[in-house]
């Protein structure tokens, strides 16, 4: 069973889908792609810019009709990509943030250029609200694409759970960048691999040629798993 669980596909919110139209294509695409569940991680920036919460649920519904229309046996669940702020532990507390699949799991982001500490100070502050943490596409922070050590800490000092972009895994990243890429995955600090997708032309669904990479680069099971075992686990989805 093949999870989506980063994908901007509800449209007129962000930067992914534009138009109703746009997330039809996102959702057959999707579709081809052999995906039961998508998680609708819309960005948000809490404190920073207000996020159009109704817009967003009544869109979501119009995907999940799609799906049921079409035949698709798609489930899209809500969720958001959270660029961390300073006030976004107490958002949560509150209740003002979407978190994935309603669960008490976050998906957060950061500025490429963040610093470990700060990644650090993030993953404390959101455990402590009781949130399990997933860090999105983990390739991008640099701090960490200079040191495997790093992944590894975060994941066995704070609990956090890394996310890697499916792109990643498919395309090449230069003589360093591949050999951080098969470390982090070789000794398993990746927990899940998503699309990250928003649109259907440069950044579209590739969960299932990820799926096959991975298998012919470890085993089926291993793919499985960053492809939608974890996932299921996570949020309780069924097949």
């Amino acid at each position: 069973m093949l999870v989506d669980m980063h994908c901007h596909i509800i449209y007129g919110v962000d930067d992914g889908a534009q138009t109703e139209e746009d997330m039809h294509r996102m959702l057959d695409v999707a579709h081809e792609n052999e995906v039961r569940h998508i998680i609708a991680t819309s960005h948000i920036e809490p404190g920073h810019k207000r996020f159009p919460a109704e817009t967003y649920i009544s869109h979501l519904q119009k995907a999940n009709d799609y799906c049921r229309e079409r035949g698709y046996g798609i489930d899209v669940h809500v969720g958001s990509e959270i660029m961390y702020t300073d006030v976004t532990p107490r958002l949560l507390h509150e209740g003002n943030v979407p978190t994935l699949d309603r669960t008490w799991t976050v998906l957060v982001e950061f500025l490429p250029d963040v610093k470990f500490k700060e990644l650090c100070e993030a993953a404390r502050d959101l455990g402590n609200e009781g949130m399990q943490v997933v860090f999105a596409h983990i390739e991008r922070y640099q701090t960490l694409r200079a040191s495997v050590r790093e992944v590894r800490e975060l994941k066995e000092d704070f609990g956090v759970m890394m996310q890697m972009n499916c792109g990643t895994v498919l395309h090449k990243l230069g003589f360093m960048g591949e050999r951080w890429k098969r470390k982090v995955l070789e000794d398993e600090l990746i927990d899940m691999v998503a699309s990250d997708a928003h649109n259907t032309t440069s950044r579209c669904c590739n969960v299932l040629k990820c799926h096959q990479t991975l298998t012919e680069m470890f085993d089926r099971a291993y793919a499985d798993r960053l492809c939608g075992g974890c996932q299921a686990e996570l949020f309780g989805l069924e097949a």
